[in-house]
């Protein structure tokens, strides 16, 4: 079967059927005029075995990912895609055949699952399917850059491809797990808070198994801040009162000193934990609390020691990796050593936090007001001056804003 007949063979499904079984008796070495193959594939379609046909194509699918010449293989591929469209219920055990098949043609492979991703209408559940062995090739050639940067709608699609609930979250699971293997340490993170967020029912010892491992992974992750975010999920907040949540609730308000006391209580529970990194995220959020509480103050090398419990001659390298973390922004005085914190981040963003904001808006408000009045004033002494060609002279009233001009000779 030549390429071109592969890509563009027409006619009824039968016919294509008969043209796929020639070119796959064809990889498999049968030169006969008749090969076996196609004569049984006949026989059952006479017989009307449309089904027992098409399943075994589905089966016999793979040999033509051996195909030595890459658009043969490829359209040869697409036929096969077509054909199936007559009994959509084939098209998974084919999307299960080009996963399985150990081929060094994985661009092929994602060409043909993506094609028949785009084929199957928006809100079909084959789509899940072709999205899933698409992930998984990914994930096994070690190509997942251009994946990634579609899973931000995976939840939209979830939603369209109308998943019930127990498929939603085997496929966050899946996600995960795999992401994981693959290093994506972020992403299957924010894959294991939507599957989190499916759980609503407090009583699911598998909603608390999931919190748990939430807060676990937050703390351990390098460059994770934001640990007020997990509050909004409900299965967390049923772990008031356990080890876990009074974990949390030191990385969200708590500082170093208290969370050397929860180690010391909580051996067994941290016993997976690495120390050390546990301790430099503390030390790290510990500085940017200090900075948010103290902005546009000098803070010494020593309040930082104290806060930090580490010697004053590392405050300088604790307060550069603050910086690199993104959480302050500050100068450093290495001559009275002293650290000016210009912007720090909120921990948490609450009651108090609102004051404060409302307090500094309603100071740069005056400020304004303040500028507001010398422009004013710039601007009248301006005007009297070309009126009168000589100098003008501004007397502002103590007890008014306004200001009386008072004439210079001319």
């Amino acid at each position: 079967m030549s390429a071109a007949n592969t890509i563009f063979v027409e006619g009824a499904v039968e016919a294509q059927i008969i043209e796929i079984a020639s070119y796959i008796a064809t990889l498999q070495g049968d030169e006969n005029e008749t090969p076996a193959y196609v004569s049984d594939i006949s026989t059952k379609l006479e017989a009307g075995k449309k089904d027992e046909v098409l399943n075994q194509l589905v089966k016999d699918s793979s040999i033509l990912l051996s195909a030595p010449v890459k658009v043969e293989a490829e359209g040869a591929l697409n036929l096969v895609i077509a054909i199936l469209q007559s009994n959509t219920e084939s098209i998974k055990p084919f999307i299960n055949t080009l996963v399985a098949e150990e081929s060094d043609r994985y661009n092929i492979k994602q060409k043909i699952l993506l094609n028949l991703y785009n084929t199957c209408p928006t809100d079909s559940r084959l789509r899940y399917d072709a999205f899933v062995a698409i992930f998984d090739i990914a994930v096994k050639n070690d190509d997942l850059e251009p994946i990634v940067s579609q899973l931000d709608y995976v939840d939209v699609w979830a939603k369209e491809w109308a998943l019930d609930l127990e498929t939603e979250r085997a496929f966050y699971t899946h996600l995960v797990q795999s992401l994981k293997s693959a290093g994506e340490e972020r992403a299957a993170f924010d894959f294991s808070l939507k599957n989190l967020a499916t759980y609503n029912d407090s009583s699911d010892s598998a909603s608390a198994d999931l919190a748990k491992q939430a807060i676990f992974t937050a703390i351990q992750m390098p460059n994770c801040f934001a640990f007020e975010d997990l509050l909004q999920y409900k299965s967390l907040q049923q772990l008031k009162g356990t080890p876990e949540y009074e974990l949390l609730n030191i990385f969200l308000n708590g500082n170093l000193q208290e969370y050397n006391k929860f180690a010391a209580e909580h051996k067994d529970l941290l016993a997976n934990f690495d120390v050390e990194r546990n301790i430099t995220k503390m030390r790290l959020l510990s500085l940017a609390s200090l900075g948010s509480e103290n902005l546009a103050r000098e803070l010494t090398y020593s309040e930082i020691a104290a806060a930090l419990e580490i010697p004053q001659e590392e405050v300088e390298m604790w307060v550069i990796d603050v910086i690199r973390a993104g959480l302050v922004e500050a100068k450093l005085d290495q001559l009275n050593k002293t650290v000016i914190v210009y912007r720090s981040i909120y921990r948490v963003f609450g009651k108090e936090q609102w004051q404060q904001l409302d307090s500094k808006l309603s100071s740069w408000k005056n400020s304004l007001n303040d500028i507001l009045a010398v422009i004013g004033n710039a601007k009248l002494i301006a005007g009297n001056a070309s009126q009168t060609g000589g100098a003008a002279v501004v007397i502002e009233s103590n007890a008014a804003t306004t200001s009386t001009p008072v004439k210079g000779s001319s």
